[in-house]
């Protein structure tokens, strides 16, 4: 199977072939000029993703004296902008599973039963339980290892290890490049290091040892040892309020018989709060400086998967305060997949505003999506989303982009972090009995590629993002309860009509109100009543707006996807709000602000 089919058969990727010349496409959508459509599917490949039509964005067991970076250790935390030093030495990790427990495993490698395992790591001996691990890798020839070491065993203060195989990874740089990125940024990031792994006396390939996330990630990484810890369930890092049929709900990993009171009040926080005091709240209660720096580096490496990456949120509850940690950094377009043709060339154009409403793998998403479950509906993270609706939260996320790619993204330091990576794996793939030689020759040049063409783009396509939200059609004000009403606003200099533009009060929405054809003058406004009674006349809306909170969004509806279907992306404005008690309305402090307040209904 090909390029774009296994992309496809793994996970729905988000393939978006544009220009570097950027453009404000209609509707406010950010688009290119000089795109090209997707090549096509190659012979036994599944279909490719629809285009939208648009132009696309741009024993107790002592610990062995390897504690220091020559022995292996995982790498510790470098200068500010420097990537961690590399590992010298390559420690291994000898596997000894029972013959029958071993075909256990092997019959049914999607369950989550374990069997014993002996673990011998660099010569010093532990028992414990091992399973298969992963969503979709859990069949490939080279299987990934979770291991838990019974009480009393440890090896370098660590008692559960996540051992990769990587083998998607043609010469398995990617997911170590990201996360020794993410750390030069200074980002929470587990920690991950090079390992042999030998299974029953046979070597089985090099591996990516990368730090669980547990009760020791707590204690290595500085933060409260009572700390909650929430995994994203699958396909489901949204922050919604409530997890769709076809998704699965958050998994508590600590203080399990606690209760989830504190994510339901920070998930209706997050999704039912004003855009007036969303920045300083988010200051608050989330380790901002960390959340709006992931922004930043996914958009370097095209991060593609972070709703199937079920990464984590814990909750410091001494501090009151949330940190995001990352998993599945290979789930980006940055990845040279082994199942690819070996000269085909990275993809570089990815928009930057990953698992957002402005993205527009959102639809080829959904859309694909669809064939397959008919409850589905478009995926987006709602925080990641405000943040970037908000203009100095947004211009935060562009001058880290901009730091680190002067920084350690820079050709210079990417170039050379990439050729010290690479002294460590051409060695170890040269024995991986699971390598593809003709794909690992390349993987190098590669991942160098990407980095440079990946810097040319983003540089290309920053004045787009800088000008997001400068559109003229805005959402001017909002009341809720009975006498609610959605008010429109031409802030531009030329005359428009409201032909074709729609309304919702839930921006997943596939289906929205369709408003009247209107002209508004510059200066104009016009007020739709939220009433729920369209028999009324065209200015009511088919929906109320709680009074407890919720979200307006207003969408251009005449551009559609290739396969005749109607954005789920992209919206002209949007807005959310918290509690709106009667007699009060929300709106923006002037028609050019992006800065909203609460003032009394105007009689």
């Amino acid at each position: 199977m090909g390029r774009w089919g296994w992309l496809l058969w793994v996970g729905i990727s988000g393939l978006v072939a544009c220009g570097t010349e950027v453009q404000q496409a209609p509707g406010g959508i950010p688009g290119t000029t000089g795109s090209d459509p997707l090549p096509a599917a190659r012979d036994g490949d599944l279909p490719p993703l629809p285009d939208t039509g648009l132009p696309l964005p741009d024993g107790g067991v002592g610990t062995p004296d390897s504690g220091t970076p020559d022995a292996g250790a995982p790498d510790t935390g470098p200068l500010a902008g420097e990537y961690p030093a590399v590992q010298t030495r390559v420690p291994v990790f000898e596997l000894q599973i029972a013959p029958e427990d071993l075909a256990r495993l092997d019959a049914n490698p999607e369950s989550d039963d374990t069997v014993p395992v002996v673990v011998v790591f660099d010569g010093v001996r532990a028992t414990g339980q091992v399973r298969y691990r992963g969503a979709s890798s859990r069949t490939l020839p080279q299987k990934s290892f979770n291991i838990e070491l019974d009480p009393g065993f440890e090896f370098e203060d660590r008692d559960h290890f996540e051992l990769l195989a990587e083998w998607y990874d043609s010469a398995k740089l990617t997911e170590k490049f990201a996360v020794d990125l993410f750390t030069a940024m200074g980002l929470p990031v587990p920690r991950a290091r090079y390992v042999r792994v030998s299974l029953n006396g046979q070597p089985n390939g090099l591996y990516l040892d990368m730090e669980h996330v547990g009760k020791d990630y707590l204690k290595q990484h500085a933060l409260e040892k009572s700390a909650s810890i929430y995994r994203c369930g699958d396909r489901n890092c949204e922050l919604t309020l409530q997890p769709g049929p076809y998704q699965n709900d958050f998994e508590k990993k600590t203080n399990e018989d606690t209760g989830r009171a504190d994510l339901d009040a920070f998930l209706a926080w997050v999704n039912r709060s004003d855009d007036a005091d969303f920045e300083a709240k988010l200051s608050r209660y989330v380790d901002v400086e960390a959340y709006l720096g992931n922004l930043a580096a996914n958009a370097l490496i095209s991060n593609n998967y972070i709703e199937d990456a079920r990464g984590y949120w814990i909750h410091e509850q001494k501090k009151d305060r949330w940190q995001y940690t990352p998993w599945d950094l290979n789930n980006a377009l940055m990845l040279f997949w082994r199942t690819w043709e070996p000269t085909d060339p990275p993809i570089t154009n990815r928009w930057p505003q990953s698992f957002t409403l402005y993205d527009p793998m959102v639809q080829r998403i959904y859309e694909t999506r669809l064939a397959e479950r008919s409850s589905q509906r478009p995926t987006w993270s709602v925080l990641d989303t405000r943040i970037w609706d908000r203009p100095a939260l947004r211009a935060r996320v562009l001058a880290k982009l901009e730091t680190a790619l002067a920084g350690p993204f820079s050709e210079e330091k990417a170039d050379a972090h990439i050729d010290a990576l690479w002294a460590v794996v051409a060695p170890e793939m040269a024995q991986d009995p699971y390598a593809s030689p003709e794909h690992v020759a390349r993987a190098r040049a590669f991942l160098k590629t990407y980095v440079h063409e990946r810097i040319k783009f983003l540089r290309g396509v920053m004045n787009t993002l800088k000008a997001q939200g400068s559109g003229p059609l805005v959402l001017r004000e909002v009341a809720a309860g009975s006498g609610g009403y959605v008010e429109l606003y031409n802030r531009g200099g030329t005359a428009l009509t409201l032909q074709g533009y729609e309304l919702t009060n839930d921006l997943r929405a596939t289906s929205r109100y369709v408003l009247p054809t209107l002209s508004l003058a510059p200066g104009q406004g016009v007020r739709l009543l939220a009433d729920g009674n369209t028999a009324a006349g065209p200015l009511h809306l088919p929906f109320t707006l709680s009074s407890t909170g919720g979200e307006v969004g207003l969408f251009d509806g005449k551009p559609r996807s290739a396969s005749g279907t109607e954005l789920t992306y992209g919206p002209a404005d949007a807005l959310y709000y918290g509690p709106l008690p009667s007699g009060t309305a929300y709106g923006r402090k002037t028609p050019q602000s992006e800065d909203f307040e609460h003032r009394p209904l105007a009689p």
